[in-house]
């Protein structure tokens, strides 16, 4: 069969319907530029509603950004880029008076004062809230002042699969729009990815679906850098019951009201780990210790740690975490009563693809914010961070991508073409009857990293990955194919089309993770060998970089870090 290609044309494409991409495309229009926005669901959409107890900006009275700055620097497991982490911490106070402008309905005390959550590790409170529908709220103002803009072109349910380059500049994009059953092709001067982090590879997340690491693929193949891409935050989500699983009941709010966390002995096993912070000890910190009690058979039957909110006032959780009760309450959990079974999923990734504080890569043409963007978080990431980085990366790679498109000489190219190869490949798999169906390809995928690459990895494990991805690449791929259900209707095939395209970039990252594990030989940060459980300065105090050779292969190389005086100068 034969697919028809839809041609678009657009001074910048902005890849990514979250908060990230949404301030990019915001600051495109104000610009005056026309702008695209594609995403694989709809805009505003992504891992922004994940956000749930807030996000950090200095705003409290004596609170200042250089603080704030120091703080992370501090607990970023030393390989944050300043340069960058001051942008940010800078950068967010705009956009917090933005946000209130655009409607966002910030906590604020009897007074009128904002009302400020204490995160751990910060000194001062900083996170900005509604109280624990945060990213819900931030969502809501930020769909309603897209819906009212004109200007921004929506590509919803487009998945982008590859981008296209001439002369070393990226010129484009191409995918497929699932819900019409088509090709597109995307030419643009400027491409700005906004596809959020990778936590989709594992089976254990708390993102949508769609969060598949796209954005680290597509420019990694178009020739940027990634960055740390070991570096992952997993933080706990509910193993049991059966009604919960999967579900993020944000550990912070949790541990703000009073929570303590409990191995199948009853034992409050952090004071042991961490006698001085206990509960108030990093996040990584926190999910180290879970899944080494966990390693070490101390788990409950369902194979996770216990949050025990049991000893914390009715009053003080339905201020803290009114809609973490609430959801478990319908679901038949009283958490005042009962603990609930917690283990370690992917929250959100680190690292990500390398950019200047304006968002740019090294390849012409090419932005990344959000998540998808690497050197603003490090090797650890203290509460509050990855919403805020967000807002502020999308907006400012927003401004400079235009910018760029308004000075540089020249248009667009009139039509990108879709590789004749690509194009058979995508049409093969629609066609395709016999083979591997892409569900149970992609669930592998998620497995091999929940079992190989979760929290607590060594080499004998990430090698194990590696063959399995690059199996999965070579031997399943090529005769993967779509359910049965994909012919009997046009949502069933686009649902089908979507899953089964996110297979190739889940085997490629999973690669890539792999790689990246197996060669940091210590332990530091968000990033724990059991092989090599102590940190190793003497070797290991740099930045992992993965690049793509001729031949496409994975090559890997380390960037010294850089030091943090800058920030101060």
């Amino acid at each position: 069969m034969s697919i028809p290609v839809e041609h678009h044309e657009t001074d910048v494409l902005v890849v990514g319907g979250g908060a990230a991409g949404t301030l990019a495309a915001f600051e495109c229009a104000e610009a005056g530029v026309r702008v695209i926005q594609a995403t694989k669901g709809r805009a505003t959409s992504g891992t922004t509603t994940v956000a749930r107890g807030g996000f950090a900006a200095a705003m409290a009275p004596g609170d200042s950004p250089e603080l704030h700055l120091k703080e992370i620097l501090e607990h970023g497991g030393e390989l944050i880029d300043p340069v960058l982490a001051r942008t940010w911490v800078h950068g967010i106070v705009e956009v917090v008076k933005d946000l209130e402008s655009w409607g966002a309905e910030f906590i604020r005390d009897a007074r009128g004062q904002l009302d400020l959550k204490m995160f751990p590790s910060h000194t001062y409170p900083r996170a900005l809230h509604h109280y624990d529908t945060t990213g819900n709220m931030v969502t809501k103002v930020l769909s309603r002042r897209l819906r009212a803009d004109a200007r921004i072109a929506q590509h919803p349910h487009t998945a982008l699969l590859d981008l296209v380059t001439e002369g070393g500049r990226v010129a484009g994009a191409w995918g497929v729009d699932y819900s019409r059953g088509r090709l597109a092709a995307y030419a643009a001067r400027e491409v700005i990815l906004c596809t959020g982090g990778g936590s989709g590879l594992f089976y254990v997340n708390d993102n949508p679906p769609q969060v598949t690491g796209d954005g680290y693929v597509l420019g990694f193949r178009a020739g940027a850098p990634l960055l740390g891409i070991e570096m992952i935050d997993f933080q706990a989500m509910c193993c049991a019951p059966e009604e919960l699983f999967g579900f993020a009941p944000h550990p912070t709010g949790f541990i703000n009201a009073g929570a303590v966390f409990r191995n199948r002995d009853g034992e409050a096993f952090l004071k042991r780990y961490f006698p001085e912070t206990a509960e108030q000890s990093t996040r990584s910190e926190v999910i180290l210790a879970m899944a080494q009690e966990i390693h070490a058979g101390r788990a409950g039957k369902t194979g996770g740690i216990f949050m025990d909110a049991t000893q914390v006032p009715l009053e003080v959780i339905q201020k803290q975490i009114p809609h973490v009760y609430k959801t478990c309450l319908s679901r038949g959990i009283d958490i005042t009563k009962t603990p609930l079974e917690v283990a370690p999923g992917s929250h959100t990734w680190l690292g990500g693809l390398q950019i200047d504080a304006d968002g740019r890569t090294p390849v012409p043409g090419l932005w990344a914010a959000g998540e998808t963007a690497g050197g603003i978080h490090g090797g650890n990431r203290i509460g509050g961070s990855a919403l805020s980085a967000s807002l502020v990366f999308g907006r400012r790679a927003g401004r400079a991508a235009s910018a760029e498109a308004r000075q540089a000489p020249g248009k667009a190219a009139a039509k990108i073409a879709v590789p004749d190869a690509e194009r058979a490949w995508v049409e093969e798999l629609i066609g395709r009857r016999e083979g591997p169906l892409q569900a149970d390809v992609r669930l592998r995928c998620r497995m091999l990293a929940h079992e190989k690459l979760g929290t607590i990895r060594d080499a004998r494990g990430c090698a194990d990955a590696l063959a399995g991805y690059e199996r999965i690449e070579r031997k399943e791929m090529p005769r993967m194919r779509l359910a049965g259900e994909a012919r009997a209707s046009d949502k069933a095939r686009g649902q089908e089309l979507e899953s089964a395209l996110s297979v190739r970039n889940l085997a490629l990252l999973g690669r890539l993770l792999a790689t990246a594990s197996l060669r940091r030989e210590e332990s530091r940060g968000a990033h724990f060998r059991l092989d090599f459980p102590e940190r190793d300065d003497a070797r290991w105090r740099v930045v992992t970089r993965l690049a793509m050779g001729p031949g496409g292969e994975i090559r890997f190389s380390i960037d010294p870090v850089k030091m943090h005086h800058l920030a101060t100068n």
